[in-house]
């Protein structure tokens, strides 16, 4: 006997949709490791205007850079960021979150590349500048900290929390930098640029010959320890 078509759809057996998240974006906690090892990240070295709106989950969040660069790395695609939280740390974040963010939030028309990727393999051009970077780096900070303490949370204990954790956050950030700033900018020498000296002062090509020499190691022993 043939079975017919009711027989046959009682033996399929439904399967599962994707699976959906456990858990909330809002949820993620600053320190929380993904279940899927993460890419690295390409979007490292460049930086752009981030505004910050206390209603956002995504401004409020210790993984907003990480989302941003999803976004940016994936070729601006909401869809992409989403099953990007969802596969690596089990979150959920919807399309709306995600497009009202990069929209009203960021301002990636102004997007610009780390100053020292100019100076690859240029050491020498590189050390007169540590300290302004350092600097300028803190200024930036201070002026976020600022504009995070302006933050109006006296109707929301929530989000006095979420403020205090990321004044916390900013301070620990100022301190480490002001600390490079200190005991490395200042005191900072200039071994190359006291090398191009020497070498200008030599008279025989054999004696700059040999300064190149050593230039050239030094370059080379740098790019090993880094």
């Amino acid at each position: 006997m043939e079975p017919n078509n009711e027989t046959v759809d009682a033996l399929i057996v439904p399967t599962d949709g994707p699976k959906k998240p456990s858990k909330m974006f809002r949820d993620l906690k600053e320190g929380d490791q993904p279940i899927v090892p993460l890419p690295p990240d390409n979007m490292n070295d460049i930086s752009y205007p981030q505004f910050i709106e206390p209603r956002c989950v995504i401004c409020t969040s210790p993984f907003r850079d990480l989302v941003e660069h999803v976004y940016l790395d994936t070729g601006k695609k909401n869809q992409a960021v989403i099953a990007f939280f969802t596969e690596h740390f089990d979150a959920k974040l919807n399309w709306m979150q995600v497009n009202t963010h990069m929209e009203m939030h960021c301002d990636f028309k102004k997007i610009s590349i780390s100053g020292l990727k100019n100076y690859e393999q240029r050491e020498e051009l590189i050390a007169p500048w540590i300290f302004r970077e350092h600097q300028l780096a803190l200024t930036a900070l201070l002026v976020e900290l600022d504009d995070i303490r302006g933050i109006d949370c006296s109707r929301n204990n929530e989000m006095k929390l979420k403020r205090a954790a990321m004044v916390e956050k900013l301070i620990t950030k100022i301190m480490m930098l002001k600390d490079a700033r200190d005991n490395q900018g200042i005191y900072n020498i200039n071994i190359f640029e006291i090398l191009a000296k020497l070498h200008e002062q030599m008279d025989t090509e054999a004696d700059k010959r040999k300064i190149r020499e050593e230039i050239q190691v030094l370059r080379h022993k740098i790019q090993q320890d880094n």
